[in-house]
């Protein structure tokens, strides 16, 4: 089983911190604390375990989180993502100098929140500096084992598994599975980028396939080169209507 990226939240309206932690926690990752003033938020940087930050930039009605971010790029090198309301452009030019390795705007969808922490953590391995603008939808997301991140492409998924909690995914290039800790209802919502939603065919209540690698559908069975899936009758009409199918 892989291991949860863990979090570490500064932010200081109650309401958004447990939305957040919610959202997170429903997705696999691992909250690593909360914090909701400098003074605190100092701390937690210093003695807590957390692979990346969510941060507030206005913080406690004061834009400290523009120094809070200074703070992380200059001793403790992790990604963090600035959120915010903010509009001011020169708050924004100010925030970029910063170093965030990502940008997201309120209020916080799961889907956007989970593309967001993806693409920081790609940002921040390929020292790219994120302009403050709206984040898009990413083809990849990060699964982390041990101290290293693997790499996900979203085009060589064959096919998602329901696993009680689980989510798990075929990996074509390693031939590996692969576990997200997500059911595979929120899995084909939130976590697939909506630019690949189509591509994942639902085929049974547990499973879906990639259609690019559905190699032969006859009767009740979907083959492709590396597992043959059941399709069950609730799902036969949306199947053939996916794979454009008249008969």
């Amino acid at each position: 089983m892989t291991e949860e990226i863990s979090v570490l939240i500064i932010e200081d309206e109650s309401m958004w911190s447990d939305s957040i932690s919610m959202n997170l926690h429903d997705f696999g990752y691992t909250v690593a604390g909360i914090a909701n003033n400098f003074e605190d938020a100092v701390i937690a940087l210093g003695s807590l375990e957390y692979d990346i930050v969510l941060l507030d930039i206005n913080l406690n009605k004061r834009n400290i989180g523009i120094e809070i971010g200074k703070l992380i790029t200059a001793h403790y090198r992790k990604p963090f993502i600035f959120i915010s309301t903010v509009t001011d452009k020169n708050i924004l030019k100010e925030a970029v100098l910063a170093g965030p390795s990502a940008y997201l705007g309120k209020p916080v969808t799961p889907a956007s929140l989970i593309a967001t922490i993806q693409s920081a953590i790609n940002n921040f391995h390929n020292h790219v500096v994120a302009d403050v603008k709206k984040e898009e939808d990413y083809l990849f997301f990060f699964i982390k084992s041990g101290n290293k991140y693997k790499k996900i492409t979203w085009k060589e998924v064959v096919y998602l598994r329901s696993d009680k909690k689980y989510t798990c995914l075929f990996y074509s290039l390693d031939k590996t599975e692969y576990y997200i800790k997500s059911t595979l209802t929120n899995t084909l919502r939130f976590v697939v980028p909506q630019d690949m939603q189509n591509k994942f065919i639902q085929v049974n209540r547990a499973e879906a396939v990639h259609v690019s690698f559905i190699t032969e559908y006859a009767g009740d069975e979907i083959k492709t080169n590396y597992k043959t899936l059941t399709v069950t009758e609730a799902f036969v009409y949306d199947l053939k209507k996916e794979l454009r199918l008249t008969s």
